[in-house]
């Protein structure tokens, strides 16, 4: 999935690391215990981890819940490289990127079967996100959406995503009033 990435990667070897064990996952996810995967962008060490896999079946494994497609194994793994391979990019200006930016354009990658905007938007459209689907994806699907629309009815370049201070709530507003010009 990263071959299809935007963002191209700069380093020649990336490690990814499954905790399995609960040990494990007590100890490298110790700064969000909720999270699926984590990573440690340059220079931090440029790893990834992973809360747990079952490779026979190519899902995720989080403190006993099995995901469910399209958040896969192999979608976990692109995101969270996506999230390293950004972090080579723009270095500590990490801390500058929005939210929407630094979790939508991972999501984008690492989604197999990416959907057009209008098919994104469509599907999420303006309805309330339901609980279940924040409990099991957060606002990945909404930050996807608003990255895909950049991409594909803006034009903009990775580099472009990555450099706007656009808040989530306005990246919002921008998307709402072209679409709404469209139709």
């Amino acid at each position: 999935m990263l071959d299809r990435s935007p963002l191209k990667a700069q380093g020649r070897e990336y490690r990814l690391y499954v905790t399995n064990a609960d040990w494990k996952k007590r100890l490298f996810f110790l700064p969000i215990p909720s999270s699926w995967g984590l990573s440690y962008p340059y220079p931090l060490g440029g790893n990834a981890f992973l809360t747990g896999a079952d490779f026979e079946t190519g899902r995720v494994v989080h403190w006993g819940y099995v995901g469910t497609p399209p958040r896969t194994l192999a979608y976990l793994c692109a995101h969270e490289l996506t999230h390293i391979i950004i972090g080579e990019h723009v270095g500590l200006a990490r801390f500058f990127v929005p939210e929407w930016v630094w979790e939508g354009l991972p999501d984008y990658v690492g989604i197999e079967n990416r959907q057009s905007f209008e098919e994104l938007r469509d599907a999420i459209g303006d309805r309330p996100v339901d609980v279940p689907m924040m409990m099991r994806y957060g606002s990945y699907p909404r930050y996807r959406l608003l990255v895909t629309f950049f991409i594909e009815k803006k034009g903009w370049t990775v580099s472009q995503l990555l450099e706007t201070r656009l808040t989530t709530d306005e990246a919002i507003r921008i998307m709402r009033e072209q679409d709404d010009n469209n139709h």
